[in-house]
């Protein structure tokens, strides 16, 4: 592996077209509506914009599953969208905000396949995710990671390689 595939990362929210789905009445992974309550401003992280809901704006509450295939590994459960469309998180290389406010995350690898490779499951402060990240795509086996919650073990973003 060279360093130039691995000197940056890119952190995604999920796709811009299934936010504005559920956004817009679909159902989540488990075919229901999402549920809808209103922010207190804290522990609100959108996945889509990877950025806090405000105190007072609109809350969907809902299962995601960050795979396309269902498969043994491709775990679901829940997580928190603004209720209003929001803009999709565009990547600059910088810790997006709901990484930032999580003070703890834990990053685990996936392959080609969607699998999880063993052993790369690690927490590490929030604020060293990105080194965190570069560093496990030393290993070639990696080809995606998933930034989760350490308390909930929620989907936080997807982080990839550029």
């Amino acid at each position: 592996m060279t360093d130039q595939n691995t000197s940056r990362v890119r952190f995604l929210g999920i796709p811009n077209k299934k936010a504005r789905l559920l956004q817009c009445g679909g159902h989540d992974e488990n075919g229901q509506k999402p549920e809808r309550m209103i922010s207190d401003g804290s522990g609100f992280p959108c996945r889509h914009c990877l950025k806090p809901i405000l105190n007072n704006e609109g809350v969907l509450v809902l299962s995601y599953r960050p795979f396309e295939d269902k498969q043994p590994y491709a775990e679901t459960g829940p997580i928190f969208l603004h209720s209003d469309l929001c803009e999709e998180h565009q990547d600059n290389e910088e810790l997006p905000d709901n990484i930032r406010s999580q003070g703890n995350t834990l990053l685990r690898g996936y392959n080609a396949d969607n699998r999880i490779v063993y052993g790369t499951g690690q927490t590490v402060k929030s604020e060293t995710v990105k080194e965190a990240a570069l560093d496990m795509f030393k290993n070639e086996k990696i080809s995606y990671i998933h930034a989760r919650s350490t308390t909930n073990n929620c989907f936080t973003c997807r982080i990839e390689r550029t």
